[in-house]
């Protein structure tokens, strides 16, 4: 039977791993939503704590408070013992479910239209002179194509909806 080597980190190192500083980690430290282990009085990080963090990061990054963060990690650290309120907490997981799968839409399509104006500069630029840029022009190209692309029913469009999906 083989043992793994148990990576761990002090707070220079993890801090680097998250591009942050190591105030950043003491500061998610001291509202309680990190708690590393202690040797000799020296900060010490775990692939759990790592996994934790990154999930900690990405509910910043997607603009949650510290405390919908929290309220997620009570559940899942098994702080939550109250059926009615791990009842509560499922209800409002689910909200934030339904409202995250409707900003993965419009993530969606907003990139899919980024990527059409990129395409149409990309062929503009290729089309003229290192001069100036006639935005007049550019602009033009661009509602040529987003009319081109817009179905009947400009609702249908704008809800991401594919033309084959929608019902006549």
């Amino acid at each position: 039977m083989t043992t793994q080597a148990v990576h761990k980190w002090g707070i220079r190192d993890f801090a680097d791993m998250f591009d942050v500083t190591p105030r950043t980690i003491r500061f998610y430290e001291d509202k309680g939503l990190l708690e590393p282990a202690r040797e000799g009085g020296v900060r010490v990080f775990t692939p759990r704590d790592r996994a934790k963090f990154e999930k900690i990061m990405r509910g910043k990054r997607l603009g949650f408070s510290l405390d919908d963060i929290r309220s997620v990690l009570d559940v899942t650290d098994g702080l939550i013992t109250d059926r009615a309120e791990l009842l509560r907490r499922k209800a409002n997981f689910e909200h934030v479910v339904a409202g995250l799968a409707k900003r993965r839409q419009d993530l969606r399509i907003l990139s899919q239209d980024m990527d059409e104006v990129i395409s149409i500069a990309n062929d503009y630029l290729s089309q003229t002179d290192d001069g100036d840029v006639d935005v007049k022009e550019l602009a033009a190209r661009y509602q040529a194509a987003f009319d081109e692309t817009m179905t009947a029913n400009p609702i249908d469009y704008m809800s991401g909806i594919p033309d084959e999906q929608v019902s006549n």
